[in-house]
């Protein structure tokens, strides 16, 4: 009898322990050496409130239940773009997506451009984590991650797009 107790307390702990919840841990995200828009490219940080990844293309966003965050670098004319959306739960004030998240498809890359010869990229990896900030009038978010990208095709390529900023809310909407 005694073996079983302790068993049953011994299972009990680990559960308890496997059950710990994320929301609980603690993100911290400073806001020093915020990245900047590169040169001769025009930035923006954007954010929707229930939004969702449009179909068939996830630039076109609908109504949805969830955060989507959008950043844009549109460079010289805005004909080549580099965008980057990130995609959480809406009723979170802070999140974490880890790499098997970025790579499972919670974060896209896109960089269209209708006459340019592009390069066609995935993501490969990655991470990002978010907390929201109040301001005067409206809540912000600052984020700071990263994606990494690699060519579709066979290639040795690689690039990394770093994002630590703060984000707005589209005035705009959906």
């Amino acid at each position: 009898m005694k073996k079983i107790f302790s068993l049953s307390i011994f299972v009990m702990l680990l559960i308890n322990l496997g059950c710990k919840k994320d929301k609980d841990k603690e993100i911290e995200i400073n806001a020093d050496h915020l990245t900047t828009c590169p040169n001769n490219t025009t930035c923006t940080y954007l954010y929707e409130d229930e939004a969702d990844f449009g179909n068939p293309f996830f630039l076109n966003l609908q109504k949805g239940s969830y955060k989507i965050f959008k950043y844009s670098a549109l460079l010289g004319n805005g004909y080549y773009a580099k965008h980057v959306y990130i995609r959480v739960p809406s009723n979170v004030t802070k999140f974490e997506l880890n790499n098997e998240q970025v790579v499972a498809g919670e974060v896209k890359f896109a960089n269209p451009c209708a006459s340019c010869d592009v390069i066609g990229l995935k993501i490969v990896g990655g991470d990002f984590k978010g907390i929201k900030t109040s301001g005067s009038k409206t809540s912000n978010w600052l984020l700071d991650g990263e994606v990494y990208l690699s060519t579709i095709a066979a290639s040795s390529y690689r690039d990394t797009i770093r994002i630590k900023q703060y984000f707005a809310i589209d005035p705009a909407g959906i």
